[in-house]
């Protein structure tokens, strides 16, 4: 008896040794694939809940009022610091007239590239436009007119300057700059 018994506790023993081999394999190759598939896939409508709550949010009138706002606060922000590509013209004019109110003596100012714009590199909307400035003055004329380019709206750059002492006294000394400014490309505008 105890012999019939060992062989059927040892037959039972191995079906449930085969049995949970057999499931382990099932799972392997079944079930845990599929549980990643499911957490991608609550991964991903929960990424589509958000884009979902997102684009209600746009479509209340309240929050397009509020973009509005905010696109207009940036653009006026941006005015600052980039130049119209109509009005890079009119900063020649400006620049003249900061010298004429500063009184320095003979002023010039030209543009370095015939083209107006230099590209800037990975930046397709935004180019450069680069002018060279002389003028003869005092040092305390030189100070003004450098902070009023710096206080200019859209922002002049200064990258060089040099000051060379005047031979005559009535000259005074003799400035050469050379400013630059952010403009918006033809592609832009």
């Amino acid at each position: 008896m105890k012999k019939i018994l060992r062989e059927y506790l040892t037959t039972l023993g191995l079906a449930w040794i085969g049995c949970l081999i057999v499931f382990v394999f099932v799972y392997m190759l079944a079930l845990k694939p599929q549980s990643r598939y499911r957490h991608k896939l609550s991964k991903d409508l929960e990424e589509k809940k958000q884009d979902y709550m997102a684009a209600r949010e746009i479509s209340n009138k309240e929050a397009k009022k509020q973009l509005a706002l905010d696109v207009e606060k940036l653009e006026q922000q941006l005015r600052k610091f980039v130049a119209d590509a109509n009005d890079s013209a009119d900063l020649t004019f400006d620049i003249s007239r900061i010298a004429n109110r500063i009184s320095v003596i003979s002023f010039s100012i030209k543009a370095k590239n015939s083209k107006g714009v230099f590209e800037i590199p990975q930046c397709k909307l935004i180019g450069e436009n680069k002018m060279d400035v002389s003028f003869g003055g005092d040092f305390n004329q030189f100070a003004v007119f450098l902070n009023a380019l710096e206080r200019h709206e859209p922002v002049l750059f200064v990258d060089t300057f040099t000051i060379d002492r005047s031979k005559r006294d009535d000259e005074g000394n003799r400035v050469s700059m050379s400013v630059s400014v952010f403009v918006e490309t033809e592609e832009k505008s």
